[in-house]
């Protein structure tokens, strides 16, 4: 795969911050203030990603290695669309080598134009809806998203092709509080406009998902059921400091 900036910031980390890491950090947990606040870290840090997200329509992974014949043709057309979100894996995933995979769902997100699977000559990638298309699944981080965090930010909703569908809004005083259901697609722009510096939202492959879904409801839950008291120490107290630690990237819009 290439080689960017936050393989860089990855390398970079103090040995401290590297053994911090390492364990799993729970979105509640004060210890994760210092890995956190490094500029640019990750969402959800104690999620993995999981592997490979490949392009919409890609058939499962046994199927879609048998049939792809790495002619990087859905990657020249994305290119030629101007959005750039595949990429050839290269000699550094021999695993993958010469497949075609989304390089970064956060910078350069799907846009479900769906002209990859048009132009697929094998059949590795199928005409399916995008409505239907299960490339993964975004998680919003709750300890620095603005709307579980008092504010009222609709970046990820607006920017979401399917809209309403795939969001559910817990309303009350600490924010819109927006959840991402399981008819997500996995494209990736909610990531990209969130206003947070490094982004409130983590794209992960839907094996993955499977996994952490309990934890990562179960987190949910433990939100929603906190008492006031609760709520107001762990927003003050640990998660704006999180979230004004790291900046904004993008202006914010508001709907009138």
């Amino acid at each position: 795969m290439e080689f960017d900036r936050r393989d860089f910031l990855k390398l970079s980390l103090t040995a401290g911050a590297a053994s911090a890491l390492s364990g799993a950090i729970s979105v509640f947990d004060n210890d994760a203030n210092a890995a956190a606040n490094k500029e640019g870290f990750e969402p959800l840090p104690n999620i993995n990603i999981g592997g490979i997200i490949r392009p919409p329509g890609a058939l499962p992974e046994k199927e879609f290695r048998a049939k792809c014949i790495s002619c990087g043709v859905c990657v020249n057309v994305c290119h030629t669309m101007k959005y750039d979100t595949l990429s050839i894996a290269g000699l550094s995933d021999l695993k993958n080598f010469g497949l075609p995979y989304v390089k970064d769902t956060r910078d350069f997100p799907c846009a479900l134009c769906m002209e990859c699977l048009k132009s697929c000559p094998t059949g590795a990638l199928q005409p399916v809806k995008k409505e239907d298309v299960k490339m993964g699944m975004a998680l919003i981080d709750l300890s620095i998203c603005f709307g579980w965090n008092g504010d009222v930010c609709l970046s990820c909703s607006k920017a979401c092709p399917m809209g309403a569908t795939i969001f559910d809004f817990y309303n009350g005083e600490w924010g819109n509080q927006p959840m991402i259901n399981d008819k997500c697609v996995g494209c990736g722009l909610c990531a990209k406009f969130c206003p947070l510096g490094g982004s409130a939202i983590k794209i992960i492959t839907r094996d993955e998902y499977k996994k952490v879904k309990d934890n990562y409801l179960a987190d949910f839950k433990k939100t929603m059921n906190m008492t006031n008291e609760e709520r107001y120490n762990l927003v003050y107290g640990v998660n704006l400091p999180l979230i004004m630690s790291r900046g904004r990237i993008i202006e914010r819009e508001y709907r009138d």
